[in-house]
């Protein structure tokens, strides 16, 4: 039982707040992505193997189907691999255009006192003046 009673957030909201958190701060699904595609092509090449040890040993019980099978997982893995890569690349571009700094300095010791801004230029008596 809640202590501030029930949530009035659907679920639906929830989920999407979940999603946005995962992708807005995270190359994790970009990178699952590559690392699933990698994984994908690893077992056709795999496949591939069997199949032809398959066929020169005279078992012929996939004749067309197993070739078939192998060719579009590893098709599909290698787009998998490149859809990865460009989207972390496309990460890294919506990043640096945030233009956030690397870090914030909270507090520094040993530094000489650094004068405070000046000043803005307007005049909060009169709304819209600048002072000359």
């Amino acid at each position: 039982e809640r202590y501030a009673g029930e949530t009035k957030y659907p679920l639906r909201k929830m989920l999407r707040l979940t999603m946005d958190a995962i992708t807005s701060f995270s190359y994790l699904p970009l990178r699952l992505a590559t690392y699933f595609g990698f994984s994908l092509a690893a077992v056709s090449l795999i496949g591939i193997l069997l199949t032809i040890v398959l066929r020169l040993s005279g078992n012929n019980a996939f004749e067309g189907q197993a070739t078939t099978l192998v060719a579009v997982l590893f098709l599909g893995g290698i787009q998998l691999i490149f859809l990865g890569i460009i989207g972390e690349y496309l990460g890294r571009i919506y990043d640096e255009s945030k233009d956030r700094p690397l870090y914030i300095v909270s507090l520094a010791y040993g530094f000489a006192d650094v004068p405070d801004a000046p000043p803005p230029a307007v005049n909060l008596e009169e709304p819209h003046a600048v002072v000359d």
